[in-house]
């Protein structure tokens, strides 16, 4: 019927302007501390293919867990319980054109806490029975992954706090460097569900240790006022404080640029340069204290440059400790076995602790990305994740990349604010899944460990 009318136009009558296709999706976030709503509209235009993303309510609360110096799974589950409700009430009031139910609802169904992944999941079952909609999940592991690199596309009118245009559009395949305070991993990503885990840390993760890190090395009072147990962040902002603003940038925005482009950039912010060889960095590595905080696992067991991806940050973080429990030589830089107070270890002192320490954990983090890129050839670096916010670690890794030739790759970063859990991620990775067909029925129920090799079929056992 509708071709008869389309052919009984005027013949010089104009074609009517292709409508462009559209999603809109609600999507939750509670993994871990975060309880976190999005409403995410995506447009594409079936005359340029071009994707075109706009965030229409994205809003977070984070459980208090200033008390228990870390994440405490039940005030964390609590909050989930007192906060998720309001805002999915707010979200819904910024459904576009007034609509009345998303298409679908994308939820984190895991890895995390299970309880508190269940918390969400069970919210968006009830939304999407209610509604009758498509339902599709999405693993957070994935989402992180997976956020802001795929498809052009461009966030308007975004609030301030989230950041600002995304244009990057890394293209398959490619190599993530997943950095977060529960992973740290290179993954070889050759499409939007196939993900190759090339490393990862044989002990812990990298935000895990950076957490640790600050609580040895930040004076008490700063851990105090703190806001939050973001530690990770605040050994950066004590690293770089604000009377050295200028060695310290803030990036709100999603870069995509080659790693020599972002090199230039930023190399008047600090004063980093890559080791020419091992002598050097070791010499480099000893400060003016004694102590010397060195790259894990740097050589083999014999001696020669170690090409394994495996990563290791526990020796790092007892080097760190025994700094600031014990003296050292100031010659030769040993450990003594006479203790110190940490109550008499200088601001000055604790500052270089801080970024001797992140510099040690990321060169070893950079130089894995060198020896996968050698194996596993790839145009662009990604990375992702909590600790992905660290703008020293961007840092040393596009150097790093630029030293061993490999500055022409694009790398690219998103936005610092939402390098940690939310659900604008979880929005668009559930974008993409629906795209290509992916939905789950109702039944489904949270996986705690999910691992990246089992995306589509994940582990079914009800205990874990």
């Amino acid at each position: 019927m509708r071709v008869h009318l389309l052919a009984l136009r005027p013949v010089l009558a104009r074609a009517p302007k292709p409508r462009p296709r559209r999603l809109v999706t609600l999507a939750i976030e509670t993994s871990c501390d975060d309880t976190s709503v999005a409403i995410l509209e995506a447009k594409t235009s079936p005359r340029t293919a071009a994707a075109v993303a706009q965030l229409h309510f994205h809003d977070k609360v984070t459980s208090n867990n200033a008390a228990f110096n870390g994440v405490h799974p039940l005030a964390a589950l609590e909050s989930h319980q007192e906060n998720l409700a309001m805002l999915v009430c707010e979200a819904i009031k910024h459904l576009p054109d007034r609509r009345a139910k998303p298409d679908f609802v994308s939820v984190t169904r895991g890895p995390g806490m299970r309880s508190n992944l269940f918390t969400g999941l069970d919210t968006a079952k009830g939304l999407a029975a209610a509604w009758n909609a498509s339902h599709a999940l999405t693993p957070r592991l994935v989402a992180a992954l997976d956020a802001f690199e795929h498809h052009a596309h461009e966030w308007k009118d975004l609030p301030e706090r989230i950041g600002g245009h995304i244009t990057a559009a890394p293209h398959f395949p490619f190599l993530s460097v997943l950095a977060s305070g529960g992973h740290t991993l290179l993954v070889h990503t050759a499409t939007l569900t196939s993900h190759e885990v090339l490393g990862s840390t044989s002990d812990v993760a990298i935000g895990e240790f950076l957490d640790k890190a600050a609580r040895v090395v930040l004076p008490p009072e700063m851990l105090r006022s703190g806001n939050g147990t973001m530690y990770g962040a605040l050994l950066e902002e004590f690293a770089f404080p604000s009377d050295r603003n200028a060695r310290r940038p803030r990036n709100a925005r999603s870069e995509c640029k080659t790693a020599k482009d972002f090199c230039k950039k930023y190399e008047s912010h600090y004063a980093y340069t890559v080791p020419r060889n091992q002598e050097e960095e070791l010499k480099r590595n000893v400060s003016r204290w004694g102590w010397a905080f060195n790259q894990p696992l740097a050589r083999a067991s014999g001696g020669l440059k170690n090409k394994n991806l495996e990563m290791s940050f526990s020796g790092l973080m007892t080097a760190v400790e025994r700094a600031v429990g014990y003296q050292h030589h100031q010659s030769t830089g040993k450990l003594t076995k006479i203790e110190r107070s940490p109550s008499g270890i200088s601001l000055e002192e604790r500052r270089d602790m801080a970024e001797s320490s992140m510099r040690a954990a990321f060169e070893h983090i950079a130089a894995r990305v060198v020896t996968a890129l050698k194996s596993t050839p790839a145009t662009t670096v990604v990375m992702a994740g909590g600790v992905g916010a660290n703008i020293y670690l961007r840092y040393i890794l596009a150097s790093m990349l630029c030293k061993h030739g490999f500055g022409h790759l694009i790398v690219v970063f998103p936005p610092t604010a939402l390098c940690s859990d939310n659900a604008a991620m979880i929005a668009w990775t559930g974008i993409e899944m629906y795209q290509s067909g992916y939905t789950d029925k109702l039944s489904i129920r949270a996986v705690r460990k999910w691992p990246l090799d089992q995306l589509l079929s994940p582990p079914v056992n009800k205990t874990t």
